[in-house]
């Protein structure tokens, strides 16, 4: 009995695994809050540029949520989750600031063109591929920054996006998750309660597409 209550039994390490993943997806969503708050402010003027500086927070919050699940593959429950996180989230913000701007501005434009030319279908289509196809972009900056990509913020973009381009299994794989964990989170009763765990989830099966794509040795 004394063994499973110990600091290294299988219990203790799976009870430490689901903290660190509900930890990671807790701070993930944290940064998508001031998102969520200024969507309240509808399809203004007022709306849409504070929905676009509201974003800022969210792009280092996907580099950070990567950066913790890849501690977690690499060392299993590291500790210290909520600042491990925040110093990640420092250190995106700070050497990729330029890409999470311009990211803010694209969404900008497009959010624009939804409300001006967004009433036919095929306007629509694009509008939803162009956000799907920046949504791929930052997750393959976050990506091979972390897979080791150097130089400034727009070399480690062109290595990202070279990367997605020779292995598009990857950007597909993941769209699809993403598309998955925004499902799950939709589901009745049990919807809320896993939203909780999916975004981790999703963070970690994007590092397994990755490795198993090739996508992280084409981006170093």
């Amino acid at each position: 009995m004394t063994s499973w209550l110990a600091y290294d039994s299988r219990l203790s390490r799976t009870l430490l695994a689901a903290f660190w993943w509900f930890a990671t997806s807790v701070q993930l969503l944290a940064t998508a809050v001031p998102f969520a708050a200024a969507g309240q402010l509808g399809l203004t003027h007022l709306g849409l540029w504070a929905g676009a500086i509201a974003a800022l927070p969210a792009g280092p919050g996907l580099y950070a949520a990567l950066s913790c699940m890849r501690d977690f593959a690499a060392d299993g429950y590291p500790g210290a989750p909520f600042r491990t996180f925040w110093r990640a989230w420092a250190r995106g913000w700070n050497r990729l600031w330029r890409i999470w701007t311009g990211a803010a501005v694209l969404g900008l434009l497009l959010a624009y063109n939804a409300v001006l030319y967004g009433g036919g279908d095929l306007a629509f289509a694009g509008i939803c591929a162009g956000a799907a196809l920046l949504l791929a972009s930052l997750i393959a900056v976050a990506s091979a920054s972390l897979a080791g990509a150097d130089g400034p913020a727009i070399a480690v973009l062109t290595a990202a996006l070279r990367a997605a381009v020779l292995r598009p299994a990857a950007p597909i794989a993941w769209l699809a998750l993403a598309a998955l964990a925004y499902a799950a989170a939709l589901l009745p009763v049990i919807g809320p309660n896993l939203a909780l765990f999916t975004p981790a989830a999703a963070a970690w099966a994007v590092l397994v597409v990755n490795a198993a794509t090739g996508f992280d040795r084409k981006a170093a």
